[in-house]
């Protein structure tokens, strides 16, 4: 029993030192070192072939893994900077490297759901929440004033209806002379001008028609590509 102690208590201090001999093993990779070398120039995909290469010499290169997750997320694949920097920790769970990386996982992870489900913009949507309040208060302006003009408009007189002529004033028959036909005054088409984050529907249903209607109206007019200015008949 005690021979068995004493070989434990020999055991322990030469078990603390492996991880840390593990990982100067894989930084003393050839492929390792030159892709530390080109990193340190700027030559980042040829750093990150090399430390492919240096992976496909030892699976188990921690550290390959760990340079590979920078080089991924300097990169934009998030993705593969998560499966390296957990490849890292799973490899050497006590890297001195273990916080840096927990913390990139979770940077990544927030960049791939920010680029899934993009957030709008604050100030876009205030100058959309002022547009439509600008609007609503012109159109209530408008009601108003139509309102206003409807009560002041008095109301319409009944016609007498025509006397009957006696006998003796009965008219003499006259032929009738022709009168030049005057053209009925042509409808005065209504006209709506496009203005910012207008749409066809949006049209329509602000000007009491149907989308298929506006646009038949209009047939030179590309819906997908409405310009600020752009002139549109309303049927």
């Amino acid at each position: 029993m005690l021979r068995w102690l004493l070989f434990l208590v020999l055991l322990l201090p030469l078990g603390g030192c492996l991880p840390s001999e593990g990982r100067l093993d894989d930084e003393k990779d050839p492929h390792f070192q030159e892709g530390r070398n080109l990193v340190n120039s700027q030559d980042f995909k040829g750093a990150m072939d090399e430390f492919e290469k240096a992976l496909q010499s030892n699976p188990h290169s921690a550290a390959a893994h760990f340079e590979l997750g920078w080089l991924c997320e300097k990169a934009g694949d998030f993705a593969g900077a998560i499966y390296h920097y957990q490849r890292h920790l799973q490899l050497q769970p006590n890297s001195p490297h273990a916080a840096t990386a927990k913390d990139r996982i979770r940077g990544c992870k927030q960049q791939l759901a920010n680029s899934e489900f993009p957030l709008p913009e604050s100030q876009n949507l205030q100058r959309e929440i002022n547009r439509l309040t600008d609007e609503n208060a012109l159109l209530r302006q408008q009601a108003d004033a139509l309102r206003t003009q409807l009560a002041a408009r008095p109301p319409a007189a009944n016609p007498a209806p025509p006397s009957r002529p006696t006998p003796s004033e009965a008219p003499v028959r006259q032929e009738p002379r022709a009168q030049p036909s005057t053209p009925a005054p042509a409808e005065r088409a209504k006209v709506y001008v496009v203005r910012e984050h207008d749409t066809i529907t949006a049209i329509a249903a602000r000007c009491g028609v149907k989308p298929s209607a506006l646009l038949s109206a209009n047939p030179h007019v590309d819906p997908r590509r409405l310009r600020v200015g752009q002139s549109l008949n309303i049927p």
